[in-house]
């Protein structure tokens, strides 16, 4: 009898677990119902709705320079020496991690120092902190932060923006084996994140491949909403929709010339100490990895890391490409030579 009610009890949660899974993808817009049938979307544009949130890449000027930046922080990619020179040179007041220390009790919003930054009191990097914020409002107050960081980017859209306040997306972009060894180089000694595990410092970067830590396709994962689980050709195109139609791409290897652009389209360049910050910019590289081991594009590392991110290769080579279009439709001044090259 008891066995009976175990197997009864485990039932149920597995069922509850499941109805609040499939709510939490109809409130995303990843699942439709087609003939009767609920099924995952796919399609060549971004299909889920919550995507509305974020501007068109091809919205009027104006209508970009009233949208929120949104910075998708893609890890290895460039992106804490980003968040270092948003509030160190430009000064501007930003919602990540940082402002929610010291203030996880707070009931309402508000502007808080950190080390002579400006923070918003929130957390924008965790589904917790974002479910947090947004309980606090922050969707309600327009430009409540002057730029928002997030690698959560679905998410971050779905709760902290609306269709009557929109955020404009920009992102940093590296090539996905060389960004995968590059972490995991990082979390060797990375003792102060909260994933850190000891097993890290003994292993070979073969080992690291060959473990369930390896990071595949992480990119089109979080752009689709599917941190998890099979992916496939569908995702990568959706992948490719979102890139194309919400995001204004900059590349990690092309540091200076992305921030040109970035401080062209959001008005930074109008900032009294924007010809020092990017004369200073590239003699202050953050969270730069020191030990990091030359990896041959021939060795065997190399060739498994680029089949397990083998999407994240494709949406990287159209994100190539977005650049380059987005260079000369946009950024006539600062467009350099192909980056494909």
């Amino acid at each position: 009898a008891a066995s009976s009610k175990q197997q009864a009890a485990s039932s149920k949660q597995q069922a509850t677990t499941m109805i609040q899974r499939l709510r939490t993808l109809l409130l995303l817009g990843a699942v439709v119902v087609i003939d009767g049938q609920r099924q995952l979307r796919h399609g060549r544009g971004p299909t889920n709705p919550v995507w509305n949130h974020l501007l068109d890449v091809n919205s009027p000027e104006q209508d970009r320079r009233d949208a929120t930046p949104l910075f998708w922080h893609i890890h290895k990619a460039g992106g804490t020496t980003l968040h270092d020179y948003f509030g160190t040179c430009l000064n501007l007041t930003i919602a990540a991690e940082v402002g929610i220390k010291g203030h996880e009790t707070d009931k309402q919003l508000s502007q808080v120092l950190f080390d002579g930054r400006s923070y918003i009191n929130v957390d924008t990097t965790t589904d917790e902190g974002i479910q947090h914020a947004y309980h606090l409002g922050f969707q309600n107050v327009r430009h409540v932060a002057e730029v928002v960081i997030s690698p959560l980017v679905l998410p971050t859209a779905a709760h902290l923006f609306s269709d009557g306040n929109k955020a404009m997306m920009f992102a940093l972009m590296r090539h996905p084996v060389d960004r995968t060894i590059s972490l995991f180089y990082y979390l060797q000694g990375a003792t102060w994140e909260p994933t850190y595990t000891d097993k890290w410092a003994s292993m070979t970067l073969l080992d690291y491949i060959k473990s369930d830590f390896v990071e595949s396709n992480w990119v089109t994962r979080f752009l689709v909403g599917k941190p998890e689980g099979f992916i496939d050709e569908h995702d990568l195109e959706e992948a490719k929709a979102i890139l194309r139609d919400k995001c204004w791409i900059g590349l990690q290897r092309r540091m200076d010339e992305s921030l040109q652009r970035f401080g062209q389209l959001f008005g930074w360049d109008h900032h009294p100490k924007w010809a020092q910050c990017i004369a200073d910019f590239g003699k202050k590289r953050s969270n730069k990895n020191l030990n990091k081991t030359p990896v041959d594009h021939d060795s065997d590392e190399w060739q498994l890391l680029s089949e397990i991110n083998h999407l994240d290769l494709k949406l990287f080579a159209y994100a190539l490409k977005l650049y380059n279009d987005q260079g000369s439709q946009f950024f006539p001044l600062w467009q350099a030579p192909d980056a494909s090259s």
